[in-house]
């Protein structure tokens, strides 16, 4: 799966990805019942004209099942770039990004044992980090990119 948006900025959509997750099972649920009118309930003996959204219904349901898995799968993603930390970084970024946490929120919280200062200095860390990282996978890609225009 190619994602175009930078790492941190990804993470930083978290909470975008759940509401629209949420969103998009809503509307399938919604759609399916639609669906379900019109084969055996109240809209069964309506007369379906060609190209209209009744008559694209199944289609709309396959669209939202597709857009629905992608956004499952860039959650699950995410979810897996945290745990490849460890210690203090996974949990700085699964209760920023994940679950919503401020740095402060963080540092008041049981399960973490550290200042302020040093979340915030972790969090600084883990930032630049992944930002030469992205930097790194950008470089790489367009290193590739050209060395195969010259080579063709």
């Amino acid at each position: 799966m190619v994602i175009n948006a930078r790492r941190f900025e990804w993470l930083q959509e978290y909470e975008q990805l759940d509401h629209d997750i949420k969103y998009l099972k809503w509307n399938l649920l919604k759609t399916q019942a639609e669906l379900s009118r019109r084969i055996s309930g109240d809209l069964s003996n309506d007369h379906l004209v060609k190209g209209s959204k009744g008559a694209r219904v199944e289609e709309e349901i396959a669209r939202l099942e597709q857009e629905l898995q992608w956004r499952v799968q860039a959650q699950n993603d995410l979810r897996e770039l945290v745990s490849s930390f460890n210690g203090i970084e996974e949990q700085i970024l699964r209760k920023k990004y994940i679950d919503g946490q401020t740095l402060e929120e963080i540092a008041e919280d049981d399960e973490v044992h550290y200042t302020l200062s040093y979340i915030r200095k972790k969090h600084a860390e883990l930032h630049r980090r992944l930002d030469f990282l992205d930097k790194w996978d950008a470089d790489k890609y367009e290193l590739q990119v050209v060395v195969g225009d010259q080579l063709r």
